[in-house]
């Protein structure tokens, strides 16, 4: 069922479609013993079929197993089957019985959470609420990104869209979220993960070859492809370097995909990583970070065990004005080069007070060519790709959204989550779309097969996902449009602060 079409401005509509009914229902999923550990799924189902016939039958309770799916294909991985253990089946309206099961589970000895089963991914009837931002051309806005009062913190994309006067606002780009299921996290909450450009300039490098929406860029006004950039200084000695991060952390790569030396820091993975792999540190300990007065007021302080650490501060025209300890001011104006070991020597040994280094940037599509242009802003989403050439192609290897060691697609692809989604159609058109989740009673998410279907139905030419979960947020003339959903037992929807926005201005 779709609503009435609204038209904030001439030239863009907004629409919202409902589809569906909840008969998806609340369950208690318990922890699997395997061997000397437990997890809550597992590949082999004879663990979950020996836990419930045996540990949970002895103590009076009757479980099942569920089962999903996880794809196979050239983008999508080495597909397998996960099972969990479930105990109870309650109503979408009943989730305080699987509380009261939980609590009789847990003083049985047993280890559980409450789960809706639509997250699952298997088939489900919703219900969906999809909303439709569509900008013709012909329009009199203009696109952007942008960022809250500076790119290392977080701000909600209400303050970001209001700051920017926009008409409407979405949320943009993964980011270096502080959170319990963040356990990389860098200290700094509003960093992007991949590339982030503003006005042509590059605020933080991508993580090369993922997946972007590129907007009043080089040849096309609206634009989605796999990107990557490259920073290169030289020094006053004619000594070139090339620069491995823009605005974060020394040493730490959210999302990995650089340049370098990078490696996994869990270890995972080949050596050097130089690949993207979606919210995964990488990590080198001899690096070059170029700072601009957008990060912040200050450059990081030397972190614990990182001794050989060095600012060089520049002016407008990167002419060095002084060598000093890191964690001072970035003056407004100027840069700032944090090195860090063979960085920071690098730094020491071709610095000159009084000279100039030359940088240069490249910002580059999937052909090699430069997508650079005076009104350029990007964000690599969430990612992967959705629809390219009118088909639904999901790249999900080449946004780095697999794990390792046995490559299947990630349980953030397969599940149902909010999404905000991207893309433009044959005409041109811009589409902004978010689809609400965690919801039971109103929309349950999408997976992202799911979602390419939508954005190829709604006739999106080329498509990509970007952030997702809590950050999914639609607003219009500063009114919430949507319902941003934490987590499936939030009481409330919160506005989550994010990293930046997609803004539509005028």
């Amino acid at each position: 069922m779709a609503s009435p079409v609204q038209e904030p401005k001439a030239g863009v509509t907004y629409q919202k479609f409902t589809q569906g009914q909840a008969t998806d229902v609340w369950s208690v999923e318990l922890k699997i013993p395997h061997g000397t550990t437990a997890s809550w799924t597992v590949g082999n189902k004879f663990y979950a079929d020996d836990f419930v016939q045996g540990q949970l039958a002895a103590k009076q309770f009757t479980g099942r197993v569920d089962t999903r799916e996880v794809p196979a294909g050239p983008e999508l991985g080495n597909g397998f089957l996960q099972h969990t253990v479930r105990v109870g089946s309650f109503g979408h309206d009943r989730p305080a019985e699987a509380d009261a099961l939980l609590q009789s589970l847990q003083q049985a000895g047993f280890t559980g959470r409450t789960v809706y089963t639509a997250l699952d991914g298997n088939e489900s009837t919703g219900p969906w609420e999809v909303r439709v931002v569509k900008v013709d051309p012909s329009a009199a806005v203009t696109f952007k990104a942008v960022h809250g009062s500076d790119v290392s913190s977080a701000e909600t994309v209400r303050a970001m869209g209001a700051a920017a006067g926009a008409l409407v606002a979405v949320n943009g780009s993964d980011f270096d979220v502080n959170s319990p299921s963040n356990p990389s996290f860098s200290g700094f909450g509003g960093d992007p993960q991949g590339l982030y450009a503003q006005g042509n300039s590059l605020l933080s490098e991508a993580n090369n070859g993922r997946t972007a929406l590129l907007l009043d860029g080089a040849q096309s006004r609206i634009r989605v492809d796999e990107v990557s950039s490259r920073t290169q200084v030289t020094a006053p000695d004619g000594q070139v370097r090339v620069v491995d991060g823009i605005n974060r952390a020394p040493g730490r790569n959210v999302g990995c995909g650089g340049v370098g030396a990078d490696i996994r820091a869990d270890g995972l993975g080949n050596t050097p990583e130089l690949k993207p792999w979606r919210n995964t540190l990488c990590v080198d300990n001899d690096e070059i970070v170029i700072f601009r007065p957008e990060w912040g007021s200050n450059t990081p302080a030397a972190r614990a065990g990182v001794t050989n650490i060095v600012d060089v501060v520049m002016d407008g025209n990167w002419v060095v004005q002084e060598l000093r300890a890191p964690g001072g001011q970035i003056p407004a104006g100027s840069r700032v080069m944090q090195g860090i070991g063979a960085g920071a020597d690098w730094l020491r040994e071709h610095h000159v007070v009084g000279k100039a280094f030359k940088p240069g940037t490249s910002i580059t599509d999937s052909l090699g060519a430069s997508v650079t242009s005076p009104t350029l802003s990007a964000v690599a989403g969430g990612g992967p790709a959705l629809v390219r050439n009118g088909e639904v192609k999901i790249n999900a290897k080449t946004n780095g959204m697999l794990n390792l060691p046995h490559e299947t697609l990630s349980g953030a692809a397969v599940q149902r989550h909010p999404r905000t989604l991207a893309g433009v159609t044959a005409a041109g058109e811009l589409l902004l779309v978010t689809v609400d989740g965690r919801l039971p009673q109103t929309s349950v998410g999408v997976t992202l097969h799911e979602a390419a279907d939508l954005m190829k139905w709604l006739g999106a030419k080329d498509a990509l996902s970007l952030g997702s979960g809590g950050d999914t947020t639609l607003l219009i003339n500063n009114t919430l449009y949507n319902r941003p959903m934490d987590d499936w037992r939030a009481p409330t929807p919160t506005e989550r602060k994010v990293g930046n926005a997609i803004v539509v201005v005028g």
